[in-house]
């Protein structure tokens, strides 16, 4: 499967997710999924910074500008091994609360 196609796919996993579901990542993954979502579908950040009062637009202005000259190509495979690291943290953090719920019901019979 073609970068781009994994790219495609994986945006497309992002936007499915609910909002108010269980996956829930941090801001800095967020931002870092906003940045190279931009850059790979824009190109480096040429816009203007946002005023020092709009806060999260700021946020994520500077996390793309961090992109610099980075190739589309290069953003696309990012996006994709993001979600990638994201996936299997947390399927580690569900077996965590699995492994845990079993020993406390073990412990409780």
């Amino acid at each position: 499967m073609s970068i781009e196609n994994q790219f495609d796919a994986a945006v497309k996993v992002i936007q499915s997710l609910p909002k108010d579901g269980f996956f829930q990542p941090s801001d800095e993954v967020r931002l870092r999924f906003y940045a190279f979502y931009k850059q790979a579908t824009e190109g480096p950040n040429l816009t203007k910074k946002p005023a020092f009062y709009e806060l999260v637009n700021r946020y994520k202005w500077n996390a793309w500008k961090q992109c610099g000259d980075m190739s589309r190509f290069e953003a696309m495979r990012l996006y994709v091994e993001e979600l990638k690291k994201v996936f299997i943290d947390s399927l580690l953090t569900i077996k965590k609360i699995i492994i845990k719920k079993k020993k406390k019901f073990i412990i409780q019979c």
